[in-house]
């Protein structure tokens, strides 16, 4: 990474847990409100746009956190999302199969809160994205 590019501070592993299970009931709501996709199209198709205001008001309502702190969850949550979706591997070993609806483990939290995160301009717009090969690490690593 640059010395220039925007880093996205480190978040709590807890605040990053109750981030996380507010944006799997947004995304739920979301997708009760529209309609079912074509069982032809693939995945990506079959996505809905997220509304980044209604998540980071959510957020921010929710937790009480600051606009910095805000974006930060924002970032770290849509990156581990979007790690975890191009990935089933990883998605395998970063959810607690014994906990329910898809509890991330202790280790996937801490590694999506505290690693580094790469901000990129795509189709101009910003992403933040994990670097798979660090998260794994991270995930298997046993503390």
């Amino acid at each position: 990474m640059s010395a220039s590019q925007p880093r996205v501070p480190s978040v709590d592993p807890d605040l990053l847990a109750s981030a996380l299970f507010l944006f799997r009931e947004y995304l739920e709501q979301t997708a009760g409100e529209n309609p079912a996709a074509d069982e032809d199209e693939d995945e990506e198709a079959q996505g809905f746009d997220i509304d980044t205001r209604a998540v980071l008001d959510l957020f921010a309502e929710e937790l009480g956190t600051n606009v910095q702190t805000t974006l930060a969850l924002y970032l770290r949550v849509t990156a581990l999302y979007r790690l975890l979706a191009q990935s089933p591997s990883l998605a395998s070993l970063a959810i607690d199969e014994d906990q329910p609806s898809g509890t991330f483990t202790e280790n996937a939290l801490v590694a999506a809160a505290r690693l580094d995160v790469a901000v990129s301009h795509k189709g101009g717009e910003r992403t933040a994205d994990f670097d798979p090969r660090q998260f794994r690490e991270a995930i298997d690593s046993d503390g």
